[in-house]
C-alpha cells in the first residue's frame, strides 16, 4: 500500500484567512448600507509592519479576499499583486502613531458628511453615538494620499476613536474590525439622526451624565456584535 500523499499547505495561514474574510463582510456591509462607496477603504493590521486593505480597484460591493492585498507601513506591497488605495497612509500613519489600533476604516457616508459640508457639529443625539465622543474636524476636503496629510489626520484624531473629513467622510479607529465596524455605523446613524431631526428644529443631545451612562451600558464587545450580524444579515 503506498503512503498518502501530503496536503498542500495554503501559504496563509487560517487565522490570516479568517481575518481577511472578516474586512471583507465589513466592506461590504458598509456599501451594501451606503456608508461606503466606489472609493471607501478598510484595513486590519497584520504585523508591527504591516496590514490587509482593500486594493485601489477592487469593487466594494463584490469584495473577495483575492481584493485584499497587504503593504508595509509605506505601502509597499508584501502580498498580492494590485496597488492598495491612493489614501493608504491613513491607514499606514494611525498604525504608527496609535499601537492600540488594529482596524482603520475611511467611509464616504451621506449624512456624516453633510454636517461637515454646512460647518454643523456632530452632536451626541442617540445613545450608540455617544461612543464616538467629540468627533475631532479634520478641517480639509483633501484627499489624504500623501504621508503629511497621514501624519495630520493621526494627529486630529489623536486618542479619539474618529475624525470626521471636512466635506470629505470619516475615519473611523478601532482595536479589531468589529469595534472598528460598529462604530463606524453608529457615526453614520447619530448623523442621520441629527440632520433629519435639524429640519423640524434643534435636536435633544444628551447630557454629560447621559453620555457616561450610554459609555458604561453600550461599550461592550456583545453589543458591537449585535450591531454586525445585524447588518450582516442583509448581505443575504
Amino acid at each position: 500500500m503506498s503512503p498518502a500523499k501530503p496536503k498542500l499547505v495554503d501559504a496563509d495561514t487560517s487565522p490570516q484567512l479568517a481575518l481577511k474574510q472578516k474586512l471583507v463582510d465589513a466592506i461590504r456591509m458598509l456599501e451594501k448600507a451606503e456608508i461606503i462607496d466606489h472609493n471607501g477603504h478598510c484595513s486590519a493590521r497584520r504585523d508591527a509592519t504591516s496590514f490587509y486593505i482593500n486594493s485601489g480597484a477592487s469593487v466594494r460591493g463584490v469584495l473577495t479576499a483575492d481584493d485584499i492585498v497587504s503593504v508595509d507601513l509605506d505601502g509597499k506591497l508584501v502580498e498580492g499583486s494590485a496597488n492598495p488605495p491612493l489614501e493608504f497612509h491613513i491607514h499606514s500613519e494611525l498604525y504608527r502613531a496609535r499601537p492600540d489600533v488594529n482596524a482603520v476604516m475611511h467611509t464616504h457616508p451621506k449624512w456624516s458628511t453633510f454636517l461637515t459640508m454646512t460647518g454643523s457639529k456632530y452632536k451626541a443625539v442617540y445613545a450608540q453615538g455617544v461612543l464616538l465622543g467629540d468627533i475631532p474636524l479634520m478641517d480639509s476636503p483633501l484627499s489624504v494620499n500623501t504621508k503629511p496629510m497621514g501624519e495630520k489626520l493621526a494627529s486630529v484624531i489623536g486618542t479619539n476613536p474618529a475624525a470626521l473629513l471636512k466635506a470629505h467622510g470619516v475615519v473611523v479607529v478601532g482595536k479589531d474590525i468589529l469595534e472598528c465596524f460598529a462604530l463606524a455605523a453608529y457615526v453614520e446613524e447619530n448623523a442621520y439622526r441629527q440632520y433629519m431631526a435639524m429640519q423640524i428644529g434643534e435636536p435633544y443631545v444628551f447630557s454629560a451624565e447621559e453620555q457616561a451612562a450610554c459609555r458604561e451600558k453600550l461599550w461592550k464587545p456583545n453589543l458591537f456584535q449585535k450591531t454586525w450580524d445585524h447588518y450582516y444579515s442583509k448581505l443575504g
